[in-house]
């Protein structure tokens, strides 16, 4: 551990001054891919002669609905009907020194009033895959691989017109090395001071408008407003990366389920975003009713710096707006529904 903080302090105290590339960027992102290949198949090469192999498959899968209706209601009101569907899978292979996890998060939801169209309220994608390589007591050589993205296109309702995210519009990829804590199966810390991180946006017109971080089309400064140069689709990041994640049941029938991912990327090419923290923390708390009935709350904070979201204003009736920049995002959903366990 302490080999790691000489690493991340020299490399940090090198770095932060330094304009960096992005072509050198990617190319540190190859790196770590091409080392995280080689440490997997070294890994499992040792330990095939190992007779002791095990392997864990657990996860659950939640289906909720909500419906309102309203009929000659003098109070007034509007009827109204939703749903959500998710998906959490966890498969663990385990040999005497090694051990893989990999974890997929889908979920999906959708809402439909009286008068308005379908709009959807969750959409994400997630999968994770870890390799660990037994260094001392608690402590593994560990590399990681995350992928985040979305299934279906993304509105700023009332605006169902304009596209603001789509599938791979926002995709991220991350890829890091380092040490992972694991004191237990119910809480991991896991430490990166050599992580690349790629974001992707896929979609001509989010990149062209810089949607996400990645860099803006150019258009000529003349009144037809030619384009010259189309927005970076790929935005590449190297930095260090902490994913914490927690798991236990605080009362009876009562349980938590919690990861934190901070992120920083200390060769960004604006020397004073280096030491923004990119935080994204998401908590679900599973209240168990009986085997296949429960109710949950999801909650989700976000911080990204290179998002810039847009601050709006009602002028003489029309959305105008005031203001663009980073801000906490927070998202929260609580439900009620069948739940099945596996």
């Amino acid at each position: 551990m302490f080999e790691f903080l000489i690493i991340f302090r020299s490399v940090t105290g090198s770095l932060n001054n330094t304009k960096v590339e992005p072509k050198k960027m990617k190319k540190f992102g190859l790196l770590i891919f091409v080392i995280l290949i080689g440490i997997s198949f070294k890994a499992v090469s040792e330990d095939n002669a190992d007779s002791t192999r095990s392997w864990k498959l657990n996860g659950n899968s939640t289906l909720t609905f909500n419906q309102l209706h309203f009929s000659n209601w003098a109070e007034g009101g509007e009827s109204s009907l939703s749903g959500s569907g998710w998906l959490n899978v966890k498969v663990g292979n385990y040999w005497k020194k090694l051990n893989a996890d990999r974890n997929v998060i889908l979920g999906l939801g959708v809402l439909r009033t009286q008068e308005r169209d379908l709009r959807k309220t969750e959409d994400k994608i997630d999968y994770t895959s870890i390799f660990g390589y037994k260094a001392f007591k608690n402590w593994n050589y560990t590399s990681l691989i995350n992928f985040k993205s979305q299934f279906t296109n993304g509105y700023r309702y009332p605006d169902d017109s304009t596209l603001i995210s789509t599938f791979m519009a926002p995709g991220y990829l991350t890829l890091s090395l380092g040490m992972q804590y694991k004191p237990s199966d119910n809480f991991t810390i896991f430490i990166s001071p050599a992580s690349g991180r790629f974001t992707f946006v896929l979609n001509e017109q989010l990149a062209n408008k810089g949607s996400f971080g990645v860099k803006p089309a150019v258009y000529s400064n003349d009144s037809l407003h030619t384009l010259l140069t189309t927005g970076k689709k790929i935005k590449p990041e190297f930095g260090i990366n902490v994913n914490a994640q927690l798991k236990r049941e605080i009362f009876t029938n009562v349980s938590i389920e919690s990861r934190l991912i901070l992120y920083n990327n200390y060769l960004d090419e604006d020397i004073h975003n280096r030491w923004n923290i990119d935080v994204n923390w998401d908590a679900l708390i599973n209240f168990h009713i009986n085997k296949f009935l429960s109710s949950s709350l999801r909650l989700n904070l976000l911080y990204d710096h290179n998002i810039k979201i847009k601050q709006y204003a009602e002028v003489d009736g029309h959305q105008v707006v005031i203001g663009e920049g980073p801000r906490l995002q927070f998202k929260e959903s609580f439900g009620i529904g069948l739940n099945y366990k596996f």
